[in-house]
C-alpha cells in the first residue's frame, strides 16, 4: 500500500499535468484563433492526452485515502475532460474535411483558363431579342459575319498557358543528397537489434518530401534543410544514448514493425503537404513576412507535443532541442529565403511530434519504453 505522503506527491504531480494540459488547450485555441487553421494532428494528440488525463482523475478521485473534498474537485474534473474528449474528435474530423475541400477547391481554380478544360457551363441559346443595344441578324452583312467568325478563331486558337505550379508532388523520392539511401542503409544496419517503426517514422517523412518537384531555384534548401534535420533524428534514436539502449531494449519483448499503417502514412503525408504550402511564396519568388513566418514557428514550438507521463519523455525532449535548434538557425541566419525554410522546417517537426502522439502504436511504443 502506498504511502499518504507518497499519495499526496503523486496528487500534485497529477494536478500539474492537468495544469499543463488546460495550458496546452488555451495555447491551441488561441493560436488556432489567431493563424485561422486547425491542425487535425495536434487536435488528435490532444485527445490522446485528455483520455489519459481523464483516467488518471477518475482513479486518483476512486483512490483509497483521498479525502472526499478532493475526490468531489477530481471528480469534477474528470468531468469536464470528458466533454472536451466528445467535442475535440468532431473538432478533429471537420478539420480534416476542411483541408479536403480546400485541396478541391484549388484543384478547380488550377483547371481555370487551361485549354480544353471547361469549369462552367456557357448557353449556346440564341440572345433575346429585348436587348436593346442588340442589333437585328438581317442587318449584318456576309462579310462582317465572316470576319467575325475568323475573329472568333482567332481568339480560340490563341491561349493564354497556365501559370506554372510552384511544386508538384512525383511518386517516387529523387534522392538528391544522398539522405535518403544513407538513412535507409543505417535503419536496415540496426533493424537487426533495434526495434525501428519511430526511426521509419522519421525517416518516412524525409523520403516524402523528396518526392516533390519544383522549377524554383529554391527547391534544393527547401529539400535538404529539413532533410539533414530529419536525418539527425534517425540517427540519435538509433546511434546515441539513450535511444539505442531503449529501441534495443524493446525489440526484446516486442516484434519487430518496420512498415507504416495507411492512418499513419497520411498524417506524414498532411505534414509535408503543409510544410511546401507554407513554401509556396519562396517557390514562387514571392518572399512572404520573415518576422510573421518567425512568430508561426514560435506558436508551434510553444504547442510541442509532450504527451502524458507515461511516455519516455528523453526521447521527446531530444525532439524538442531539435526544433529549437531549427527554430534559432531561422532568427540567425541572414538569408531571407533560409530563414523561412528553417521557420517551416520548425513547424513541420513539431507537426509530426503531434502525429506520432496521436497514433496509437507509437504512442504505445513510447509508453513501453519507460522504465
Amino acid at each position: 500500500m502506498l504511502s499518504q505522503q507518497f499519495r499526496l506527491e503523486d496528487l500534485i504531480d497529477k494536478i500539474l499535468l492537468i495544469e499543463t494540459l488546460n495550458a496546452t488547450l488555451i495555447h491551441f485555441m488561441l493560436s488556432s484563433e489567431v493563424e485561422g487553421v486547425i491542425d487535425p494532428d495536434r487536435v488528435d494528440s490532444l485527445t490522446q492526452g485528455l483520455v489519459k488525463s481523464r483516467v488518471w482523475l477518475e482513479e486518483t478521485a476512486n483512490g483509497e485515502g483521498v479525502p472526499p473534498s478532493i475526490s468531489n474537485i477530481l471528480s469534477l474534473l474528470a468531468k469536464r475532460l470528458s466533454q472536451l474528449e466528445n467535442l475535440l474528435p468532431k473538432l478533429s474530423r471537420r478539420a480534416k474535411e476542411i483541408e479536403r475541400t480546400g485541396a478541391a477547391q484549388e484543384i478547380i481554380s488550377l483547371l481555370d483558363g487551361v485549354p480544353g478544360v471547361k469549369t462552367s457551363v456557357v448557353s449556346e441559346s440564341r440572345p433575346s431579342q429585348s436587348t436593346s443595344t442588340q442589333q437585328p441578324t438581317a442587318l449584318l452583312s456576309p462579310v462582317t459575319t465572316t470576319e467575325q467568325t475568323d475573329q472568333s478563331q482567332a481568339r480560340t486558337t490563341v491561349m493564354t498557358p497556365p501559370p506554372v505550379e510552384p511544386f508538384r508532388k512525383t511518386d517516387i523520392e529523387d534522392d538528391q543528397f544522398g539522405l535518403v539511401g544513407q538513412n535507409r542503409y543505417l535503419i536496415d544496419q540496426y533493424a537487426k537489434r533495434c526495434h525501428v517503426l519511430l526511426p521509419i517514422f522519421w525517416f518516412e517523412v524525409m523520403r516524402e518530401i523528396h518526392r516533390y518537384r519544383s522549377h524554383s531555384s529554391a527547391i534544393g534548401d527547401v529539400i535538404e534543410i529539413p532533410s539533414q534535420m530529419l536525418s539527425k533524428i534517425v540517427r540519435t534514436l538509433l546511434t546515441e544514448a539513450p535511444g539505442a539502449r531503449l529501441l534495443q531494449d524493446l525489440l526484446k519483448h516486442r516484434e519487430q514493425e518496420d512498415r507504416l499503417q495507411p492512418s499513419e502514412m497520411e498524417r506524414i503525408e498532411r505534414a509535408v503537404a503543409k510544410y511546401f504550402h507554407g513554401l509556396e511564396g519562396v517557390l514562387s519568388g514571392r518572399l512572404p513576412d520573415t518576422s510573421e513566418k518567425i512568430n508561426e514557428a514560435q506558436n508551434a514550438l510553444d504547442g510541442f507535443g509532450w504527451g502524458g507521463p507515461e511516455l519516455e519523455k528523453r526521447l521527446i525532449k531530444r525532439i524538442h532541442q531539435y526544433c529549437q535548434e531549427t527554430l534559432q538557425s531561422a532568427e540567425s541566419v541572414s538569408d531571407n529565403t533560409r530563414k523561412i525554410i528553417y521557420a517551416e522546417t520548425t513547424k513541420l517537426l513539431c507537426k509530426v511530434q503531434h502525429a506520432i502522439l496521436a497514433e496509437p502504436r507509437l504512442q504505445a511504443i513510447l509508453a513501453e519504453m519507460k522504465p
